[in-house]
């Protein structure tokens, strides 16, 4: 088995507008989500609709905007260009060769599983906007993670994604990110999990004792203990 790491991160509610137009083609899974949400976009209130796009004002105008043209031609961006939260302006895709894309996986609240080279559109949707969209993708996402190459599988996700692959029953390394007094970070956490897989994509290292000697800016690794899906669980400490 190949040695080069393959990532699973969450997206970003932060993504670029723009794109070339195309149409985007849809599996029975993602036609479940589009139709739903547009469902949702025209008959929702707009309190409804701040829940489920997470923005207000021209921001929700633009949110409403961008759903109801999902079945037609949109604007499409290769995913790691289009999200661009704290976790992906520390991976820095763009300074990375591009063959190193197709290693990185996102978990995608509109399309379920996206290769980091795949299109996607421009869209606001949160995970709980949907009734039975986790349940939705918790069921098709084994099938569709089935298809990934292979490779040692690092997860580095948070822990409501993470519990959408509770079906998947590939062995994966995990990371715990955490202070110096031993509390796990939250939203900080983003940042150190976009580091940590620029790392792994730079280095081509999925072999976490290898990854151990590693340097992470701003932190340290402090070990590591078998985690609950069959990997690893590398413990990293952020410097004070």
């Amino acid at each position: 088995m190949t040695s080069a790491p393959l990532i699973l991160l969450a997206p970003s509610e932060d993504k670029c507008s723009g794109g070339v137009k195309g149409r985007l083609p849809e599996s029975p899974a993602q036609r479940w989500v589009r139709e739903r949400l547009v469902a949702l976009t025209k008959t929702g209130t707009r309190e409804a609709l701040q829940g489920a796009f997470g923005v207000k004002g021209l921001a929700l105008d633009r949110a409403r905007t961008e759903a109801l043209a999902l079945g037609g031609s949109v604007p499409l961006l290769p995913a790691l260009s289009r999200y661009t939260g704290v976790a992906f302006q520390a991976l820095d895709a763009p300074s990375l060769p591009a063959e190193v894309w197709t290693q990185v996986f996102i978990l995608s609240h509109l399309r379920g599983l996206v290769r980091g080279d795949e299109p996607v559109p421009p869209y606001k949707l949160k995970l709980a906007a949907i009734p039975g969209l986790k349940d939705h993708w918790r069921e098709a996402l084994p099938g569709l993670l089935a298809s990934m190459p292979e490779g040692p599988v690092w997860e580095l996700l948070p822990g409501e994604l993470s519990g959408l692959l509770r079906g998947w029953a590939r062995p994966r390394h995990s990371v715990e990110i955490c202070t110096a007094s031993g509390k796990a970070l939250s939203h900080f956490s983003k940042k150190y999990r976009g580091l940590v897989a620029r790392w792994l994509l730079v280095h081509q290292q999925g072999d976490p004792r290898r990854v151990l000697r590693g340097r992470i800016p701003g932190c340290h690794w402090a070990g590591a203990v078998e985690n609950e899906i069959g990997g690893l669980s590398l413990r990293l400490v952020v410097d004070p």
